[in-house]
């Protein structure tokens, strides 16, 4: 399967909604850098309790990795929307992508990697949670097709 573009809003059918705030900005009035990975953060909780509703958030699931690309400045007051999908499933670890849009514009995109982990190494999730997350590939309509908006 292709990976799909990150800064299309079509690549997405998981959302949660975010606001900057003016604590958010620096001296320039422009949000901080370091608050990209707070929103990027909030897609990704969104996904797995929307994923995987019986499952503790604070699960075995561990963030090994966060890529974040800025690719356009905030302000406040701004109104996101945030998006994320699972784009690949290995044996011990899940890799999901994110876009954040003020509107139509990706201000960022995001590619995380979390890996199952218990006693400090990785190690194979249970078949259930591994069969949800490999759900989540092909998304609701069970075809690689997103749909939906915010």
């Amino acid at each position: 399967m292709n990976e799909p573009d990150p800064t299309d809003r079509a690549s997405y059918w998981r959302w949660v909604k975010a606001m900057t705030r003016f604590c958010d900005t620096d001296a320039n009035g422009h949000v901080n850098n370091t608050v990209y990975g707070q929103f990027i953060e909030a897609g990704r909780v969104r996904l797995i309790t929307q994923m995987m509703p019986e499952a503790n958030i604070a699960n075995p699931w561990v963030v090994a990795r966060v890529e974040i690309d800025f690719l356009g400045e905030l302000t406040f007051p701004s109104e996101l929307d945030v998006g994320t999908r699972v784009v690949r499933v290995g044996n011990t670890s899940y890799t999901v992508i994110s876009g954040v849009f003020e509107g139509e514009r990706c201000v960022a995109k995001g590619r995380t990697v979390l890996v199952h982990a218990v006693g400090g190494k990785s190690v194979p999730p249970p078949a259930a949670e591994k069969a949800l997350i490999e759900a989540e590939l092909l998304g609701p309509s069970g075809v690689d097709s997103p749909v939906g908006r915010v």
